[in-house]
Protein backbone atom coordinates (compact mmCIF):
# COMPACT_ATOMS: atom_id res chain seq x y z
CA UNK A 1 0.00 0.00 0.00
CA UNK A 2 2.90 2.49 0.62
CA UNK A 3 4.30 1.57 -2.35
CA UNK A 4 1.05 2.78 -4.41
CA UNK A 5 0.59 5.79 -2.19
CA UNK A 6 4.12 7.23 -3.53
CA UNK A 7 3.76 5.78 -7.04
CA UNK A 8 0.64 8.16 -6.71
CA UNK A 9 1.62 10.77 -5.08
CA UNK A 10 5.09 10.83 -7.30
CA UNK A 11 2.97 10.98 -10.81
CA UNK A 12 0.48 13.52 -9.28
CA UNK A 13 3.57 15.90 -8.37
CA UNK A 14 5.22 15.13 -11.74
CA UNK A 15 2.08 16.20 -13.41
CA UNK A 16 1.26 19.15 -11.67
CA UNK A 17 4.61 20.42 -12.22
CA UNK A 18 4.51 20.31 -15.82
CA UNK A 19 8.17 21.30 -17.20
CA UNK A 20 9.07 22.90 -14.24
CA UNK A 21 11.21 21.06 -10.86
CA UNK A 22 9.96 22.56 -7.92
CA UNK A 23 6.59 20.73 -6.71
CA UNK A 24 4.45 20.25 -3.62
CA UNK A 25 4.37 16.38 -3.02
CA UNK A 26 2.83 14.66 0.47
CA UNK A 27 5.14 14.81 3.06
CA UNK A 28 3.98 11.32 4.61
CA UNK A 29 5.38 9.23 2.31
CA UNK A 30 9.34 9.48 3.37
CA UNK A 31 10.23 7.69 6.75
CA UNK A 32 10.93 9.93 10.20
CA UNK A 33 14.89 11.20 11.09
CA UNK A 34 16.07 8.69 13.62
CA UNK A 35 16.42 11.26 15.76
CA UNK A 36 12.23 12.79 15.69
CA UNK A 37 9.57 10.46 14.76
CA UNK A 38 7.35 13.56 13.75
CA UNK A 39 8.05 15.77 10.78
CA UNK A 40 6.39 17.82 8.23
CA UNK A 41 7.78 18.99 5.30
CA UNK A 42 7.74 22.65 4.79
CA UNK A 43 8.49 23.84 1.40
CA UNK A 44 8.11 22.34 -1.85
CA UNK A 45 9.99 19.34 -2.86
CA UNK A 46 13.15 19.34 -5.17
CA UNK A 47 12.86 16.29 -8.25
CA UNK A 48 16.64 15.95 -9.59
CA UNK A 49 16.73 14.66 -13.39
CA UNK A 50 19.66 12.82 -14.21
CA UNK A 51 20.65 12.10 -17.61
CA UNK A 52 16.94 13.00 -18.85
CA UNK A 53 15.26 10.29 -16.31
CA UNK A 54 13.86 11.76 -12.84
CA UNK A 55 15.75 10.20 -10.22
CA UNK A 56 15.65 11.33 -6.58
CA UNK A 57 13.39 13.99 -4.98
CA UNK A 58 14.77 16.58 -1.99
CA UNK A 59 12.53 17.84 0.74
CA UNK A 60 12.94 19.99 3.71
CA UNK A 61 11.18 18.70 6.87
CA UNK A 62 10.59 20.49 10.47
CA UNK A 63 9.93 18.82 13.55
CA UNK A 64 11.27 18.28 17.50
CA UNK A 65 12.22 21.95 16.96
CA UNK A 66 14.38 21.29 14.09
CA UNK A 67 15.08 21.51 10.08
CA UNK A 68 15.86 18.15 8.42
CA UNK A 69 17.35 17.87 4.84
CA UNK A 70 15.95 14.76 2.88
CA UNK A 71 16.50 13.04 -0.53
CA UNK A 72 14.61 9.88 -1.74
CA UNK A 73 16.38 8.03 -4.76
CA UNK A 74 13.45 6.74 -6.84
CA UNK A 75 13.07 3.18 -7.82
CA UNK A 76 13.68 3.93 -11.75
CA UNK A 77 17.30 5.19 -11.07
CA UNK A 78 17.96 2.80 -8.40
CA UNK A 79 17.17 -0.28 -10.57
CA UNK A 80 19.49 0.97 -13.71
CA UNK A 81 22.40 2.14 -11.49
CA UNK A 82 24.94 0.15 -9.35
CA UNK A 83 25.40 2.73 -6.55
CA UNK A 84 25.75 6.41 -5.80
CA UNK A 85 26.60 9.40 -4.17
CA UNK A 86 24.29 11.34 -1.50
CA UNK A 87 24.01 14.40 0.14
CA UNK A 88 22.06 16.90 1.82
CA UNK A 89 22.23 19.61 3.77
CA UNK A 90 20.12 22.99 4.63
CA UNK A 91 21.24 26.17 4.05
CA UNK A 92 20.60 29.05 6.98
CA UNK A 93 20.11 31.99 5.01
CA UNK A 94 21.08 34.35 7.70
CA UNK A 95 24.76 32.02 7.47
CA UNK A 96 24.92 31.13 3.90
CA UNK A 97 28.77 30.33 3.85
CA UNK A 98 27.88 26.75 6.29
CA UNK A 99 25.62 23.77 5.87
CA UNK A 100 24.04 22.66 8.66
CA UNK A 101 22.35 18.98 9.23
CA UNK A 102 24.58 17.93 6.76
CA UNK A 103 23.59 13.67 5.74
CA UNK A 104 26.58 12.32 3.45
CA UNK A 105 27.13 8.91 1.83
CA UNK A 106 29.34 7.87 -0.85
CA UNK A 107 29.50 4.57 -3.08
CA UNK A 108 25.87 3.58 -1.72
CA UNK A 109 22.45 1.68 -2.86
CA UNK A 110 20.45 3.14 0.04
CA UNK A 111 17.11 4.31 -1.24
CA UNK A 112 17.13 7.65 1.24
CA UNK A 113 18.86 9.28 3.16
CA UNK A 114 18.35 12.26 6.12
CA UNK A 115 20.81 15.23 7.09
CA UNK A 116 21.31 15.63 10.91
CA UNK A 117 18.64 18.02 12.85
CA UNK A 118 20.02 21.47 12.21
CA UNK A 119 18.86 24.13 13.95
CA UNK A 120 17.75 26.71 11.68
CA UNK A 121 14.24 26.75 12.68
CA UNK A 122 14.63 30.58 13.26
CA UNK A 123 15.82 31.35 10.53
CA UNK A 124 14.58 31.77 6.72
CA UNK A 125 16.15 28.42 4.85
CA UNK A 126 15.69 25.92 2.10
CA UNK A 127 17.60 22.51 1.68
CA UNK A 128 19.96 21.35 -1.37
CA UNK A 129 20.40 18.23 -2.10
CA UNK A 130 22.50 16.08 -4.56
CA UNK A 131 22.49 12.87 -6.51
CA UNK A 132 26.12 11.86 -7.53
CA UNK A 133 26.81 15.41 -9.01
CA UNK A 134 23.51 16.65 -9.88
CA UNK A 135 21.78 18.71 -7.21
CA UNK A 136 18.81 21.20 -6.51
CA UNK A 137 17.34 23.44 -3.86
CA UNK A 138 13.75 23.34 -2.98
CA UNK A 139 11.89 26.40 -1.60
CA UNK A 140 12.80 29.09 1.00
CA UNK A 141 10.91 28.70 4.24
CA UNK A 142 10.75 31.48 6.05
Amino acid sequence: MAILRRALAVSAAIAAAGAGVLVNASPALASTPASCSSVRQIGTTRVLTVGGMEAASVKQYYGCGYNYAYIYVWEQYRNTHSNWDLYVHVIDHSDSGSDYGVGEVNNTTRSELWGKPANTAAHCTHVTGYLNSTGGSTSTVC
